[in-house]
């Protein structure tokens, strides 16, 4: 194992030394969805092997752990431009209609210091549009990084029928800079909640890797925020129409989330409803629970 590391360690430098040397210059590297330019793909090429994402098991040039494989939705890696990189072709969009006019986010330095290699949305007009569509009584997981720009009243993601509707599934951070994840049942009066929040407070301007983990046989979830399991979610009831709710209702009486499409990222239900901050590696996962061992999979990624 050692010495393949080695190996692929020697690889990468002889890559980068060869671009740089040669023709692979940096300046080439302002190609974002310039897709047909012999820059963008020497540039695709430099990272794939810096990112360590090169390999037989790759998309597109990104290489995806196996351990990540069963039930991958979408990956946006955000590397300049919204593409889903998992293979699923479920790329990101403008929705358009009543929603927002936007040309999407910007994109600056990554993580990892790499030219276009993470988002930036500005909090006034930048976000873009997913068909993921989580239920209630489903397993499912959703995984990223942020860094945003305020950690209070900074909306993430959220699915919505309209502008101001009850959200379906969504992610924040609330006015106390908590991780929060919830989602509104279809019913008269919306009366009922999903709700958790995760027992740490984020920081603003520092990279933080979040996660839901979604159990549909429970229909509850877990937030976690750097790998760590730091909140549940529960139902609440905040006035008496409904007496009881226990998850999602299936059956006769159906009571299942408001799952309206889009699922906006970068956009959200409370004002302010953009988020302002960055954004990196955007996994969804549909059928299948990510396990504490598969978290630390995706932050271990460049």
């Amino acid at each position: 194992m050692e010495s393949s590391f080695r190996i692929i360690q020697q690889i990468r430098l002889f890559v980068f030394v060869f671009c740089l040397s040669s023709y692979c210059q940096p300046n080439a590297f302002n190609n974002t969805g310039d897709y047909e330019s012999r820059s963008f793909t020497e540039t695709e090429i430099l990272k794939c092997f810096l990112e360590g994402r090169c390999g037989p098991k790759s998309t597109n040039g990104f290489q995806i752990p196996p351990a990540l494989v069963s039930g991958l939705y979408a990956w946006y890696p955000l590397d300049g431009d919204i593409k889903d990189k998992s293979g699923s072709a479920h790329h990101g969009y403008f929705p358009g209609g009543f929603w927002p006019v936007t040309t999407g986010p910007s994109y600056t330095l990554s993580r990892s210091n790499l030219p276009n290699g993470t988002a930036s949305f500005n909090g006034t007009d930048q976000y873009f549009a997913s068909d993921f569509t989580p239920l209630c009584d489903e397993d499912f997981a959703i995984a990223l990084w942020i860094f945003p720009n305020n950690a209070t009243n900074n909306q993430i993601m959220g699915i919505q029928d309209g502008i101001g509707y009850d959200p379906g599934p969504r992610l924040l951070l609330d006015a106390t800079g908590h991780l929060e994840f919830s989602a509104f049942f279809t019913f008269w009066g919306n009366s009922s909640l999903t709700v958790g929040t995760s027992s740490t407070v984020l920081t603003a301007n520092v990279w933080t890797h979040i996660t839901y983990v979604h159990n549909g046989g429970t229909q509850q979830g877990t937030i976690w925020v750097n790998g760590v399991g730091v909140g549940v979610t529960s139902d609440l009831i905040p006035t008496q129409d409904l007496p009881s709710v226990t998850g999602c209702i299936t059956g006769s009486s159906p009571l299942p989330w408001r799952t309206g499409k889009p699922l906006n990222i970068g956009f959200g239900f409370d004002n302010p409803r953009f988020y302002s901050g960055r954004m990196d590696d955007v996994w969804f996962f549909k059928g299948r629970q990510l396990s504490a061992s598969d978290i630390s999979t995706l932050m271990s990624l460049p």
